[in-house]
């Protein structure tokens, strides 16, 4: 941790700097890999600074498909093996890492309460699931860090929020479920491209990366710095724009 720091308005539990910090990533698709990869990176920074470091847990049910390739953080020789699998093993074998993929889909129901985490990040692209986890979890005592990253065709948004029961005297960070609760309802479009033409036009190709860097940065401050001043960002890269979205007290 950066002992040279201004005041935060939001303060990183102290917790997360005397042991490894537990974090579950749902959805290793466009989004998903590259906050994966930039994870890595970050543990591999903070366990040379002394950290205990970070350990990880991959939610996916998906197999790498062609249009994948390039768009996302995936190879060739990725072709039909399980995006969290495939991902989480060339990370523990690059860095040495003992991360973990689970190659289904989170289940809210099923999975919600199993284990303990201190930060769960969702990258999926279905409305309906971000409405239902932030419902599942309303009266759940055990508060947890929520940090969603959504996008579409050029822009997006990641949100840092809380999961879980209001404490008193606790900062207020509005879930991205806080900040959009039309996302209960709302339907998807979700048919696979086929693709690179096709997908590329659902999304343009830096998108992902874009909106994996906010998310990076977030993680980054809060595990170096010590805090934050703003809990996440709209992002637009064909305006070049980044507009933080800063913490009221």
């Amino acid at each position: 941790m950066d002992t040279h720091i201004r005041p935060y308005k939001f303060c990183t539990p102290s917790e997360w700097f005397t042991r490894r910090v537990r974090i579950e990533v749902i959805g290793i698709g466009g989004t998903g890999s590259e906050v994966l990869s930039s994870l890595a990176r970050i543990d591999y920074a903070i366990r040379e600074l002394g950290h205990p470091g970070l350990y990880v847990r991959a939610w996916d049910g998906d197999r790498v498909e062609r249009p994948n390739i390039g768009r996302q953080a995936f190879y060739p020789a990725d072709l039909g093996h399980n995006k969290a699998l495939v991902s989480v093993q060339r990370i523990n074998y690059l860095f040495g890492l003992d991360w973990n993929a689970e190659p289904r889909m989170f289940d809210i129901n099923r999975d919600g309460n199993a284990g303990q985490r201190d930060l769960l990040i969702t990258c999926v692209d279905v409305a309906q699931f971000r409405a239902d986890l932030a419902k599942s979890f309303a009266d759940d005592p055990q508060r947890v860090l929520w940090l969603d990253a959504g996008n579409g065709l050029h822009s997006g948004q990641v949100i840092l929020g809380w999961l879980g029961q209001a404490k008193d005297g606790a900062v207020a960070l509005p879930s991205v479920f806080d900040f959009y609760p039309e996302l209960d309802g709302m339907a998807d479009d979700n048919l696979p491209s086929c693709s690179m033409e096709e997908a590329l036009a659902n999304q343009d190709l830096p998108v992902n990366r874009a909106i994996a860097n906010v998310v990076m940065q977030l993680v980054w401050s809060l595990l170096r710095h010590g805090g934050l001043n703003h809990h996440g960002a709209y992002v637009d890269i064909r305006k070049g724009v980044m507009t933080p979205i800063n913490i009221l007290r």
